[in-house]
């Protein structure tokens, strides 16, 4: 064997460990890409899902601000009312301001507000327009 043979077959094994080499590094390359693209995609569906979660609760925030704000106003229209017997005996609201007007409790209750209406003026007599109960507002022949 000479020199030149010699060298060649040293430098065909060097090549060949340095393939085999990188082959072993690439495929732990590849190896810890493949790691790192599967917890990337955990975090992409993590994302996903708290994006959805987000978008839930943004939803359900909303709503619960439009009960808030729906319960505040009924609060206040609340307040312009009291609870009264009146001249004829019924319990009703009245309106605190003017003009003044009573409106049907149970009605109320139901977070609707129907003025009661005079049968005939001057009767006394006063129905609800929203389920047509009957209050004896004034006394007979009585006139506000």
């Amino acid at each position: 064997m000479d020199i030149a043979s010699a060298y060649t077959g040293i430098k065909f094994i060097k090549e060949s460990l340095s393939f085999i080499l990188n082959a072993k590094i690439e495929a732990a390359t590849r190896e810890k890409i493949s790691e790192v693209l599967e917890r990337l995609g955990t975090v992409q569906d993590t994302l996903f899902y708290l994006r959805e979660e987000l978008s839930r609760l943004q939803t359900e925030n909303f709503e619960l601000k439009e009960k808030l704000n729906a319960a505040e106003d009924w609060k206040g229209k609340l307040a312009e009312y009291e609870l009264k017997e009146t001249q004829g005996g019924a319990v009703v609201y009245q309106f605190r301001g003017n003009p003044t007007h009573y409106v049907c409790p149970s009605c109320l209750n139901k977070k609707e507000i129907h003025i009661l209406q005079d049968r005939r003026v001057g009767s006394g007599i006063f129905d609800c327009p929203g389920c047509s109960k009957t209050f004896p507002i004034k006394r007979k022949n009585y006139t506000e």
